[in-house]
């Protein structure tokens, strides 16, 4: 049943394609940005320095965050450091600049900058890094904590209340993962990637129901003249996480049960490595 929804889904993607979708550029989950986001970013910068806008500053911190939503995050962080050789640090550049560290897999750096971050007006970001770094270690316990600290200064962050969901579910604590996820999707309803992280709660959890009607929506374009949400990358992105995300529920399962009930379930469960809470960038933060 659930490997026909997602088929179903995935054929009526094609299908879209087929109809005269291709003609679009997508911009969904899931979707490579253009690699030429960050000579833009600097062709736009320059023309801002010619106008003489009165925030030049802000307009490059802007231009930098542009550039860690298109996923280029080599680049952004060349640019934080320039940022900062000109303009000196200030709390939004040091988070751009650990957000790109921990994105460039140096997470000792980054962890010493979002640590530097805790007492400013950054707090609730830098926690958040906190706990992804802390997942993308499968240490789930560890970065639950970080990420409720940070729901507790910014509670209506959706990507942030879908991330600790996320996390939940890659621990195996699908019941945990249902207030979060729920609450992410309502406060985010065109927010592609919560809204998949919505998915596969509902097919964790056997409610595939749900999860078609959702995909079947976010598979169509939400206006006219849009691109869908999702393409067939995401699900096939959501057909891996499903797999990881069960397994990880078999083994909490399983190590509440008598030894000799849990053990098929657990050896399966064991030889598979966790998987780093990597759905999420900071592209949606604030």
């Amino acid at each position: 049943m659930l490997h026909n929804t997602l088929t179903r889904i995935t054929t009526s993607l094609a299908f879209l394609a087929l109809a005269g979708c291709a003609s679009q550029t997508p911009t969904g989950y899931g979707v490579m940005a253009s690699q030429s986001t960050a000579a833009q970013a600097q062709e736009q910068l320059a023309a801002a320095e010619q106008a003489n806008q009165p925030d030049a500053a802000q307009t490059y911190l802007d231009l930098i965050a542009q550039m860690q939503q298109a996923g280029q995050w080599y680049a952004s962080l060349a640019h934080a450091d320039a940022f900062e050789a000109q303009h000196g640090a200030r709390p939004q550049s040091s988070l751009l600049r650990a957000d790109a560290l921990r994105n460039t897999g140096q997470s000792e750096a980054a962890r010493s900058a979002y640590q530097q971050l805790l007492g400013t007006s950054s707090a609730a970001r830098a926690q958040r890094g906190l706990g992804l770094l802390y997942a993308s270690e499968g240490q789930y316990t560890q970065a639950i904590a970080q990420l409720e600290q940070a729901r507790q200064l910014n509670p209506i962050d959706a990507s942030l209340l879908s991330d600790i969901a996320y996390a939940h579910m890659l621990d195996g604590n699908l019941n945990a993962a249902r207030v979060p996820i729920l609450q992410a999707a309502q406060l985010a309803p065109a927010n592609a990637r919560v809204q998949l992280n919505l998915a596969l709660y509902w097919l964790a959890t056997g409610q595939q129901d749900e999860a078609n009607r959702l995909l079947q929506r976010l598979s169509q374009p939400q206006s006219k003249g849009a691109a869908p949400l999702i393409d067939q990358s995401s699900t096939q992105m959501l057909q891996r996480q499903l797999s990881s995300v069960q397994q990880a529920a078999m083994a909490r399962n399983a190590a509440v049960m008598p030894t000799a009930a849990a053990g098929p379930a657990s050896t399966v469960a064991d030889t598979q490595p966790r998987p780093s809470l990597s759905i999420h960038t900071d592209s949606g933060l604030q």
